[in-house]
């Protein structure tokens, strides 16, 4: 039985001083594939040398809505081309629209957005999607083009969950399911069927226990926990994870 974290930061700065040490663990308890957020150039070139070296590894860059300045210009954007053109990643995330924490950006979010969906389109490569306070605009602008790919860390309704599991994307479910008074996500995952759904843990960020810091490893407990509420096996629940997971990097 394989675990997958559909969605880590191992290449952050905040894994630098004992990475290896956390990656052992997180092999040690059978997750041996992920995708690696990369947001920054620190976290891309450890992103980088990390896929090298580990064939389960994914590696996913863009640009973060809570990056983007308003001083931002197409130059950043042409920038970013290149990076793509030069690292060759394996997914374009993780991008999207957050209005929670950073509303004043919010047209030049879209922007931004849009232009990385036509270049995961030009490059037919999967996306990974940070949505927060936005699913009208999210929604829209996804209509707009052919790609594939997660809502990573879905805290909406059950509601909102059927909707873009109807537009065909995977749900990606973390350890919001672990909090207490988690009726929410414990709502979503309910209504999202198997074939739509995979388990990422977000670490280091989202810890479960305050205080602690998150790691891939912890990606078994939520994959134990969502087997419980869908009433199956953790078995079950990793074969249909995976079979996902296979299906992402399927070409359209």
């Amino acid at each position: 039985m394989s675990y997958i974290d559909t969605h880590c930061h191992l290449g952050s700065v905040q894994f630098d001083e004992d990475r290896d040490e956390v990656i052992a663990r997180m092999m040690s308890e059978g997750a041996d594939k992920a995708i690696l957020i990369c947001c920054s150039s620190h976290d891309l070139a450890a992103g980088e040398a990390l896929r090298r070296e580990y064939p389960g590894f994914k590696l996913a860059c863009g640009i973060h809505p809570q990056s983007i300045r308003e001083t931002d210009t197409e130059q950043r954007l042409e920038e970013f081309r290149n990076t793509v053109s030069a690292c060759k990643p394996d997914v374009i995330g993780e991008i999207g629209l957050d209005y929670e924490s950073h509303r004043h950006t919010k047209e030049l979010q879209k922007i931004f957005f849009e232009e990385q969906l036509k270049l995961a389109c030009e490059l037919d490569l999967p996306v990974n999607i940070h949505s927060r306070k936005a699913v009208p605009d999210t929604q829209m602008i996804l209509k707009k083009y052919p790609v594939r790919g997660i809502l990573h860390s879905f805290s909406g309704s059950a509601e909102t969950a059927a909707q873009y599991v109807r537009a065909g994307w995977l749900i990606a479910f973390g350890a919001s399911v672990l909090f207490k008074n988690a009726r929410r996500p414990i709502e979503a995952v309910q209504a999202v069927p198997l074939d739509h759904l995979v388990v990422e843990t977000d670490a280091p960020y989202q810890s479960p226990v305050m205080g602690r810091r998150h790691e891939p490893a912890d990606i078994i407990a939520i994959y134990r926990k969502i087997a419980e509420i869908k009433g199956i096996s953790t078995e079950e629940l990793c074969t249909a994870a995976e079979k996902n997971y296979s299906r992402l990097f399927e070409s359209c």
